[in-house]
């Protein structure tokens, strides 16, 4: 019995490089600017999601999570963004927020702003 499994030739088609592809179609080796982070906008932010809080008891994870998603476009690398991302997480696992405890926690995680 033989073996039909035989070993194959490399293509003759071979991906091009760089320096061979249009420059058209090159891909730029800079990106966008880096946003610029301001904290006006964060606190503009945080103000936001606070009065979409007013007035409520209770609040679908959800909906903290859209204002989370806000407010981490909004933040430098640091410790704040790193806890909103702790945090997105978190309401991946949660139904339901008490207002008083987002309250508190956005508190917490922008009190040096």
């Amino acid at each position: 019995m033989t073996d039909q499994t035989e070993a194959r030739e490399p293509s003759d088609t071979k991906m091009p490089i760089e320096s061979e592809m249009p420059a058209s179609s090159t891909l730029e080796s800079a990106g966008p600017e880096a946003p610029a982070f301001s904290a006006e906008e964060t606190e503009k932010a945080i103000a936001t999601f606070r009065s979409q809080l007013q007035g409520q008891v209770s609040v679908p994870a959800t909906l903290v999570q859209d204002r989370l998603l806000d407010l981490w476009g909004k933040l430098p690398e640091g410790d704040p963004r790193s806890e909103v991302e702790r945090w997105l997480t978190e309401t991946l696992q949660r139904q339901l927020y008490v207002v008083a405890d987002v309250d508190k926690r956005l508190e917490s995680v922008f009190s040096g702003n």
